[in-house]
C-alpha cells in the first residue's frame, strides 16, 4: 500500500472526529430549542396569550439560527473531504485524536464562501483552521480548547 494511499485511508479517522464534535454541537442547539419551545408552549396554555414568551421565543430562533450555521459549516466540510478525496489532494498523517491533523485543497469560486462555514464549525467544536493558499490544513485540539462553553 503506497503512503498516499494509506493517508486516504485514513484521513476518516479525522472526519469522524470532526463530525462527532459538530454533532454534540447540533445536539445542544437542538436541545434548546426544543426546551424553549416547550416553555414557550406550556406558559402560554397554562397563562394564557398575555403571558411575556417573547425572551424564550428568541432565543429558541438564536439556536435554530446557531444550528444552521453548524449544519452549514458540517456540509461544507464532509463536502470538502469528499472532493479533496476524490481528487487525491486528502492528507492527513498516522495520527489520531487531539492533534490530529487533516489537510485538504479547496477551490473554486465558492472557497471563500466554504471556508467560512468551515471556520465558523471549526471555531465551536475545538478545530482549528490554517489556511495556505488553497490548502486548508484542520488541526483536532484536545477537548475543551477553543470550544464551545454550551
Amino acid at each position: 500500500m503506497t503512503d498516499a494511499h494509506r493517508q486516504a485511508k485514513e484521513a476518516p479517522e479525522a472526519v469522524r472526529e470532526i463530525i462527532r464534535r459538530a454533532g454534540h454541537e447540533l445536539r445542544n442547539a437542538l436541545s434548546g430549542v426544543a426546551v424553549n419551545v416547550e416553555v414557550v408552549r406550556s406558559r402560554a396554555g397554562r397563562e394564557g396569550p398575555g403571558v411575556e414568551l417573547t425572551s424564550f421565543a428568541e432565543r429558541a430562533s438564536a439556536q435554530v439560527e446557531e444550528a444552521s450555521k453548524l449544519t452549514d459549516g458540517l456540509l461544507a466540510l464532509v463536502s470538502s473531504v469528499l472532493s479533496a478525496q476524490a481528487a487525491g489532494t486528502l492528507k492527513e498523517p498516522a495520527r489520531h485524536g487531539a492533534g490530529s491533523r487533516i489537510e485538504l485543497m479547496i477551490y473554486g469560486d465558492a472557497a471563500a464562501a466554504i471556508l467560512t462555514d468551515i471556520e465558523r464549525l471549526a471555531s465551536r467544536i475545538g478545530v482549528g483552521v490554517e489556511q495556505h493558499g488553497p490548502s486548508v490544513i484542520l488541526t483536532i485540539l484536545p477537548e475543551g480548547k477553543s470550544h464551545s462553553k454550551d
